[in-house]
């Protein structure tokens, strides 16, 4: 990979994680109801590890990580099994497109926090050693 192929990999995370902000900020000024207020909290940590794996600097401990890993993983699943649920259920095709848009943001999420779970010991190893 040359240096040109990096830079443009490094702005098109940083570009996700603008648009990850977004949505995580304007899901706070929609909670309803206790359970939007958790998943608002839970998306919220899931920028913090964003911004862990882009900045490469270890945030808290790596097991938190690699168990918020499988939460997300599960809630992901979920979430698109819902929506995908609910578009057979009501045959609306707006529904079908949701269910790929929510998939397309799940994945680089998760390949985030797997990368900084499992494939950073660097950080991590810098962290312990750290003062």
């Amino acid at each position: 990979m040359t240096a040109n192929d990096s830079r443009i990999w490094t702005g098109l995370w940083w570009a996700y994680f603008v648009l990850v902000s977004l949505t995580t900020i304007s899901s706070w000024f929609q909670i309803h109801s206790v359970l939007d207020g958790i998943l608002a909290v839970f998306n919220g940590y899931g920028l913090v590890g964003l911004w862990g794996y882009l900045r490469r600097t270890a945030i808290g401990w790596r097991r938190f990580w690699v168990l918020y890993l499988v939460l997300f993983s599960v809630a992901a699943v979920y979430s698109v099994g819902l929506v995908a649920w609910a578009a057979v259920v009501s045959r609306t095709a707006m529904l079908y497109y949701m269910i790929v848009a929510t998939t397309l943001l799940c994945i680089p999420q998760w390949l985030a926090l797997w990368r900084y779970g499992f494939r950073s010991a660097p950080i991590w190893q810098a962290a312990r050693v750290a003062p």
